[in-house]
């Protein structure tokens, strides 16, 4: 079992920021909610397509985000093409997997690998729901963190999708 002390674990989360300008009582009541878990490294944490009901912070280690190219995969069940798109590190105070907390019946988007060991704090989306329901300023930070986090990483997919459409265009003219 992994273990960490509460102090510690405040400290990290106070840097996340989905947690900013939320009170240090609501930070202490999420860091004792936190399940620790450890994982090796080349093991999967997070695996595209799966379901999934929980946000991960990223305590100690590094982690490599992939998402599948193509629909075609190897024997094995790996895709020939899988496109990395972020390197986090503990020290970047990452958090994934936010978007499985967004709605019901969710599968998850991009699979998280440990690329070193890494220690993670899992929050399940039933103790962010009680958290919400009995602390409602808590509830209202909390989403308006996520919907600002959420709405950055939108901006920056559609620059991306841009930039894509626009090489391919101009490759095509040629």
């Amino acid at each position: 079992m992994v273990k960490k002390n509460l102090t510690e674990l405040f400290q990290f989360l106070r840097k996340v920021s989905l947690f900013k300008h939320i009170s240090d009582d609501h930070i202490n009541m999420l860091a004792k909610t936190l399940n620790l878990r450890k994982y090796n490294q080349g093991e999967n944490i997070i695996q595209e397509g799966e379901g999934g009901t929980s946000i991960f912070f990223l305590l100690e280690g590094q982690v490599t985000i992939t998402k599948k190219m193509t629909l075609l995969t190897d024997q094995s069940g790996k895709s020939q093409l899988d496109k990395t798109l972020i390197r986090l590190k503990h020290t970047d105070h990452a958090f994934f997997g936010e978007m499985a907390i967004c709605g019901e019946g969710e599968v998850r988007s991009a699979t998280v690998t440990a690329e070193k060991e890494c220690i993670l704090g899992e929050l399940d989306a039933d103790n962010i729901e009680k958290l919400v329901t009995s602390q409602p300023e808590f509830g209202m930070r909390f989403f308006q963190n996520l919907s600002g986090i959420l709405a950055d990483r939108l901006r920056k997919a559609n620059r991306d999708i841009l930039k894509l459409a626009t090489a391919l265009t101009l490759a095509l003219e040629e």
